[in-house]
């Protein structure tokens, strides 16, 4: 059984994924996401697949991690045209108005919520990390760094 969660990121990010549209719609990936094969698609419906698991196999962290690393992924643009390209095809799909701001700030609400769901699931620890820090020495200390250095790297 799982350690139990608080998925309001994860929730909001599924609700973003939705606002995409139907992927059981003809033609879905390609209405948005013209410059891209089914690769993303594919991606996608997998880590949401393997979330609707994750509480069996107690992956939930794992899953909402993977899930989050790859919409990061695959909603980066390499330049601001790309962006803003992105941004007005997604903003059309999603209203008849604005459709810069909207897909703009889609775009915005999915990387930052996507962002939060990696970090929140990643394995770092608060407590563990303040463990390793407390037992760190500062770099004043020389010589036992230099032991802990060569101590993990043998």
């Amino acid at each position: 059984m799982t350690t139990p969660h608080n998925c309001s990121d994860l929730d909001q990010l599924l609700r973003l994924i939705g606002m995409l549209g139907d992927p059981t719609e003809k033609d879905f990936w390609q209405t948005w996401r013209t410059k891209n094969d089914g690769y993303s698609y594919d991606k996608i419906k997998g880590c949401i697949t393997g979330l609707a698991r994750a509480e069996q196999d107690g992956m939930h962290d794992y899953r909402a991690h993977d899930f989050a690393d790859y919409v990061l992924m695959l909603f980066t643009t390499d330049t601001a045209d790309e962006d803003a390209e992105l941004a007005e095809t997604i903003g059309r799909q999603m209203t008849p108005g604005d459709t810069k701001t909207v897909g703009t700030r889609f775009l915005e609400d999915l990387r930052a919520t996507a962002w939060r769901v990696w970090r929140d699931h990643h394995d770092a620890d608060a407590a563990a990390t303040m463990q390793e820090w407390i037992r760190a020495p500062f770099s004043s200390e020389s010589e036992k760094w230099r032991s802990i250095r060569e101590a993990s790297s043998a």
